[in-house]
């Protein structure tokens, strides 16, 4: 399929490239790529039987490149595209990777490439697979010590599970008399590879066996605060898991959506390929063989009945002139929709000033005044927005709800010509403000700003131990019929912000 893959960066230069077909000049293919190039274009780009295929993850670019006309699948390519950038998450142990990393371990990444293709046809992108194989160390920044040894501290049970099964396949080795032949490795990858549960190598062993699912939640809302119409609504979901089990185990995991309406749920659900299909058609649970580590069992996605609350409403929003005390006033109520015994680890108001900069003549000599019942509120001058953070927020059902108050200072022509007047008459010098001066601040911010954003209030939270679709797992079964040990399943959930949460005013 793929005649050369390369990797850019944010300014479409080349970090990495590697020529699978032996294609002369391949640095040509990325130079006109960067001509060609159009961000409102989708992910294929077509011109004179050369076609390229790409995905931009983190703000770097995965190209592959296809020669001769040939037909190909393009799904194929983009899903390989998209999990090198997984496999490279993983093998780097970054949240995101950037082009320092990749810079740094151009030789891991050769190898990489390498492995995961053969002759331009992809072939393996499982991390927990390919890391039993590929040893080279990657090249990762040294951090703070004492957030390192902190980390380590962290990391004991995980140091502990992989040295229980780095172990049985030493003693597997040593059994042979193979212990340091590669080709033992080699061909042990590939009796995973090729067995009918090619994700899962045999002879795994923990001394502990734990399972660990995790359902995160990310709520869409978008909402017409003036007109009171709701046009978004909906919440994308996931189901991680992290296996430390052993054996060869099934795991079934039976959620109560499935249980109300099978259809719509497996209509908008996508699942991993270790799930059987059986289950899915015949039973109401989910069954599966788990991968060795991290791995997503599912992906779905919810639409929400128009009138079910979000985890976060804004009920009131004003606006108000004072005209005797020369002040301008606004007042936010907010209603917290979750389990009231639950509490937001984080909560983060953004409400814009501009309406507010636009209509009024607002004095920022004088600094404005806040008043909240729960937290704090910030005046961000680069947003030009109001940041209220409120962390910690208890959950409720209507019956709960937190107000902020703004006071903004209108300029007053006449009191400024008397305190003119005054300084010409005087012979003492004017007394030097203290503080920060907001008002030279905000002046060269505009100059350079050009245009404001949308009237948007944002909202960015994080809810644990709580989902907002109401999915909920009935039950969670554990077998291996072999070893038949006892296990100890996790499951716990969380609801997030998705990036656009927000109320029009």
């Amino acid at each position: 399929m793929s005649s050369c893959v390369f990797i850019l960066d944010e300014q479409l230069n080349l970090l990495i490239l590697k020529n699978f077909k032996s294609i002369p000049n391949p640095e040509a293919f990325a130079l006109y790529f960067k001509k060609v190039y159009d961000p409102n274009n989708g992910p294929i780009v077509s011109h004179r039987g050369i076609v390229y295929v790409q995905v931009c993850r983190d703000g770097l670019f995965y190209v592959s490149v296809v020669l001769g006309g040939f037909s190909f699948n393009v799904m194929t390519i983009l899903v390989y595209l998209s999990d090198f950038h997984t496999l490279l998450r993983k093998y780097l142990q970054v949240e995101q990777v950037d082009r320092t990393s990749i810079v740094d371990n151009f030789n891991l990444i050769y190898e990489l490439l390498d492995e995961s293709h053969d002759f331009g046809i992809p072939q393996l992108t499982d991390y927990n697979i390919i890391r039993d194989f590929i040893k080279i160390k990657p090249n990762i920044p040294l951090k703070d010590p004492d957030a390192q040894s902190t980390k380590s501290d962290d990391s004991d049970d995980e140091s502990e599970r992989t040295s229980s099964k780095v172990k049985l396949n030493k003693d597997k080795s040593n059994k042979h008399g193979l212990q340091d032949d590669e080709q033992y490795i080699n061909s042990f990858i590939l009796r995973a590879t090729t067995q009918a549960i090619s994700w899962r190598p045999k002879g795994i062993y923990y001394a502990k066996n734990e399972l660990f699912v995790d359902i995160m939640e990310y709520q869409t809302y978008l909402m017409d605060f003036k007109r009171s119409q709701v046009r978004k609504s909906f919440v994308q979901g996931k189901i991680n898991c992290r296996s430390y089990l052993s054996g060869m185990p099934k795991v079934k995991i039976c959620v109560n959506k499935m249980l109300k309406n099978k259809d719509v749920f497996l209509g908008s659900a996508k699942f991993h390929q270790c799930v059987s299909l059986e289950s899915l058609n015949n039973q109401d649970y989910i069954e599966f063989t788990p991968p060795d580590g991290e791995f997503q069992l599912c992906e779905y996605k919810l639409k929400r009945h128009i009138n079910d609350s979000p985890v976060i409403k804004v009920i009131d929003y004003k606006i108000s002139k004072r005209d005797k005390k020369q002040k301008v006033k606004l007042h936010l109520v907010v209603e917290p929709h979750f389990k009231t015994q639950n509490s937001a680890t984080y909560l983060n108001i953004h409400i814009p000033v501009q309406s507010i900069f636009r209509d009024y003549n607002i004095d920022l000599k004088k600094p404005p005044r806040f008043k909240c019942d729960f937290g704090s509120v910030e005046f961000s001058l680069t947003e030009q927005s109001l940041i209220w953070k409120a962390p910690g927020m208890k959950g409720g059902h209507g019956e709960v709800h937190h107000s902020m108050h703004v006071e903004f200072f209108l300029f007053d022509e006449v009191e400024d010509n008397k305190t003119r007047q005054m300084l010409q008459d005087s012979m003492d010098p004017p007394p030097l403000r203290e503080g920060l001066h907001l008002d030279e601040l905000y002046a060269q911010i505009n100059d350079t700003e050009k245009d404001a954003a949308r009237d948007l209030i944002t909202v960015e939270y994080e809810v644990p131990y709580y989902a907002c679709s109401g999915l909920k797992v009935e039950y969670l079964k554990i077998e291996e019929e072999q070893l038949q040990y006892q296990s100890f399943p996790w499951v716990r959930y969380k609801t997030i912000n998705d990036t656009e949460y927000a109320y029009q005013i």
